[in-house]
This record gives C-alpha cells, structure tokens and sequence, in this order.
C-alpha cells in the first residue's frame, strides 16, 4: 500500500515537472539547468552573449558552412585557446553537438520525455530540428538559415567516412571526378547495362613484388576504367590553382544571391506552416475531420514546410570562394591541409571527367595526356 502510494507521488512530481518544462519552452524561456551553452553566460535567469566565444562560435558556423571539415573547426577552437565550458579540450563530437544546437539561432527546442517506467531512454527523442521549435526570448548569434545550412550539412549521410576504417574523403577526387566514357557511353553493352553511379572511387593495384603497396588509381564504379590517380591529382591541382590565381578572379564563380528568395518572407511563412499544422492536428483530436483529411492536408503542409526549411537552409551556406579569388588564392589552396574544404573548392570552381588512358603500360618517364582530363568550368 505504501509502496503504491509512494509511487503515484513520484509519477505526479514527474508529470508536474514535464508541466513545467512545456510551459517554459511555449514561453521561449532557456533551459538554465546543466553547464552554460558556449557563447553565453547566465545572468538573472537569463542567457547573455560571451563576447570572446560568441565571436568563435559565428567562426565556428562560418567554416562549417563554408566547406571545412568538423577536424577544422575542432582544431581552430583548440588553437585558439578556447575550452568547453567544463574546462575541457574540444572534439570533434562535442563540436558537432553544439553547431546542432537551435539554441544559437534563438530557438528553443522540446520534446517530451519518455513517460516514467517506459522502456525508451531520453535519448529515443527526436533529433533537434525535428522537435517543437519556439522563438526564444535571449539574443541569438546565429541566424536560422545558418543554423538549418548546418544542420543540413551534418545530418548529409555522405558525410560518414570511417566505413571500412578508410576515410572517403583522404583523397581529392574521391565520389567527385566524374566518367567521360559512361557519360558518353563509350563503353561495350555490358558497360551500359551496370547501373553503378560513373564516379570515381580510389582503390589500389595488387602489392609489388618488394611488399610495398599498390599504386593508387581511380576506378569508375560502373564502368570499372581505371586511371593512375597522382598524375590526375597533380593536373587537377595545377589546373585549379592557375584559375584561382588569375589576376580578376573573372573566371571563377561569383557568389550569386540574387535567386535567393526572402528570408524573411520564407521565415514567415514557415511559422504560419507549423501553426497550421498544430491546427490541423487540434482539428483531429477534436473529431472535426477525418483521419483521411488530416492525412492529406499534413502531407500537404509538411512537405511544404520542408521545402521552406530546405530553401533556407541553402541560403545560409556560405559562399566557399569567399577571399579566393586573385593572386595568392591557388597557393592557399593547394597548401591547406583541410581537404574537404579543398574538395568544396573544386566543385565550385569545375566538373572534373577523366576518359580513358591510352592502352599500355606507360613507358618510364612518359607524361600523361592531359586531354584526357577534361574540366568543365563553372560561370554562375
């Protein structure tokens, strides 16, 4: 009996806290429990800018939007001297949390707790941007387009790179350098009939006698046509260097913001979408529509507010040539050791195709064709 009472005590202490956490979060109020979030600090219930880590945190976002690799930011934080706000060195996982956080674009996320005795942990929740997203009342340092250009970014399965321990980006024209010959369909009836995608992947030749490693190539994953990869890296990377260096910077893509749409008028209308659709689920419980009805008109408005969510996420990404153009800029690329950002670079500035190599084993000291590398410049 006592047992029982005690533990209907603890189940409306458990429902009067998650209460309490909803009527905090429908007001907009921070989450003030738990270490402060980087770049800010708590004052009077309320969260106040960190002058020195808001600046690095918009740094933060900058880079990563900008093409860097999570190891880059991770490593700027490091260099310059900033800590967790527990005292501790930066990873590239808590990085990743904290470039997830809505938080920074004003926004304050919610999603209920799993009931008390369910099986679900806290951690079954659903991610950030897929929970109740309400304006907050404390300044934010970042805007939402950039948060969501982030978060699109992070979330990009094409990211993960320790499948088979072998990172899928080590190499520059790894899944970027495209297949003349597929393109073209050059290649023999049973070449046309593979549905692999005609990219490049890096592989490697059988051992050498001596045991040192095979050569690295290239190899199309529908084709299978190979092609030596560091005299193609070599040409690439001449190639790319001269068009950033060019004096005007003429031949390199500007950045181009005049289709973007109105950010504010997207932000408007996607705060209009999510109340509608609190409307039409209120709608539902209140048997004022059919499951039929609801289901057709939430598919309708969530697959409009994803395009809105999608548009703005495009629009805070940042223009990955920026400081990139004129004399200096190819050397700076060519020496930067963050090779996703080297690979951004690329596929901005051209389409990179390589067709097949003359047949045989190249004679020693012979120069590789260099039509057969063919670049696509990009205008726009």
């Amino acid at each position: 009996m006592l047992g029982e009472m005690a533990w209907a005590e603890v189940e409306n202490k458990s429902e009067r806290q998650r209460r309490a956490n909803r009527q905090a979060a429908e007001k907009g109020k921070p989450w003030m429990t738990g270490p402060r979030p980087f770049g800010y600090e708590r004052a009077g219930g309320m969260l106040v800018p960190h002058e020195k880590e808001a600046s690095a945190l918009r740094d933060a976002f900058a880079m990563l939007t900008s093409g860097s690799s999570l190891y880059s930011v991770t490593k700027m934080l490091n260099d310059s001297g900033f800590t967790s706000t527990l005292g501790n060195e930066w990873r590239h996982n808590n990085v990743r949390v904290m470039l997830l956080n809505p938080l920074y674009a004003g926004l304050r996320a919610y999603a209920e707790m799993p009931p008390l005795g369910s099986n679900r942990s806290a951690r079954s929740r659903p991610n950030y941007e897929d929970r109740t997203l309400v304006a907050g009342n404390w300044e934010a340092l970042i805007s939402e387009d950039v948060w969501r250009a982030s978060v699109s970014i992070l979330r990009d399965p094409g990211r993960k790179t320790n499948v088979g321990n072998l990172s899928s980006v080590r190499w520059l024209g790894s899944n970027l350098y495209g297949c003349l010959r597929c393109e073209g369909e050059q290649g023999t009836e049973a070449d046309l009939k593979r549905t692999g995608v005609p990219f490049m992947a890096v592989n490697w030749t059988n051992p050498r006698r001596d045991g040192q490693r095979g050569r690295r190539i290239y190899k199309c994953k529908r084709c299978f046509m190979t092609r030596r990869a560091d005299p193609v890296d070599g040409l690439v990377e001449d190639m790319i260097a001269e068009r950033l260096n060019r004096q005007d910077g003429a031949d390199v893509p500007p950045t181009d913001s005049s289709g973007r749409a109105d950010l504010d008028v997207l932000r408007r209308e996607a705060g209009e979408v999510r109340a509608r659709l609190d409307v039409l689920a209120d709608s539902l419980a209140d048997g004022e529509m059919t499951k039929d009805q609801f289901a057709r008109a939430n598919r309708r408005a969530s697959d409009r507010l994803a395009a809105i969510e999608a548009e703005l996420a495009e629009a805070g990404r940042t223009d990955v040539l920026a400081g990139l153009r004129g004399p200096g800029a190819g050397q700076r690329w060519l020496t930067s050791d963050d090779i996703r950002w080297r690979r951004a670079v690329l596929a901005a500035v051209a389409d990179v195709l390589l067709s097949p190599a003359k047949t045989g084993r190249p004679k020693k000291g012979e120069v590789m064709d260099p039509t057969s590398v063919i670049f696509r410049w990009r205008t726009s």
